[in-house]
């Protein structure tokens, strides 16, 4: 079988490099690289895609589970494993919902770890047993709950922006009524477009409209 390459992402550069090392020792692993941040990590895996990220969970330039919601948008393939300090239960249920495999403590021994790397590389999930009795009640619930409102993610601003746009003005007329500059109203748009996950301002006021005869307002 081949190797199940890991890449270690933790801005603590003494754990990750021991890590590293350590795994390194073991058979099937391999080739094990760190990334020191988030940001790191996605150049990593953009250049190289790797089986199994072990991701912290808080960094200093950004936080675990953003980073395992852009895996799973930009390499699909890698398999993501939260290894961190703290269990909080609705972090872990956010990244498991934007993608995560597992949650581990960092206290955990290298051949539990190891043997997590591989069930996670196979396909399964993996939670230690008195995390999931917290965790899944929470993801049932969030999985249960009503559809939730598609324009919950953009800023106030930009739902200016597609109110706007609901009511057919143009750029330069949003521009004018939310005294912006063009430039500004356009940067909006790319950005609420690609939030919503649309391609153009049509769909994006499609999605608006859609949410019924009952919203006042976007």
């Amino acid at each position: 079988m081949q190797p199940i390459s890991v890449l270690v992402v933790d801005d603590h550069q003494v754990f990750a490099d021991a890590l590293q090392v350590r795994l390194g020792m073991e058979d099937g692993l391999g080739p094990i690289s760190v990334a020191y941040g988030v940001a790191d990590a996605m150049l990593r895996i953009q250049r190289s895609p790797v089986d199994v990220a072990l991701v912290d969970h808080v960094m200093i330039d950004g936080t675990g589970v953003a980073l395992v919601r852009d895996i799973a948008e930009r390499a699909p393939a890698t398999r993501v494993v939260v290894v961190s300090a703290a269990e909080p239960v609705d972090a872990v249920v956010d990244a498991l919902v934007a993608g995560a495999r597992g949650w581990l403590p960092k206290m955990i021994d290298t051949d539990h770890l190891v043997r997590v790397i591989r069930v996670v590389h196979a396909g399964e999930i993996w939670l230690g047993r008195a995390l999931l009795g917290e965790a899944l009640p929470r993801l049932l619930a969030r999985f249960l709950s009503p559809e939730p409102d598609p324009l919950a993610v953009l800023t106030v601003r930009e739902r200016e922006v597609l109110a706007c746009m609901v009511e057919g003005l143009t750029r330069a007329q949003i521009a004018g009524r939310l005294r912006v500059s063009g430039n500004t109203v356009r940067a909006h748009t790319q950005n609420l477009t690609r939030k919503l996950g649309v391609h153009t301002s049509l769909e994006a006021v499609t999605l608006a409209l859609g949410r019924g005869p009952h919203d006042d307002s976007p």
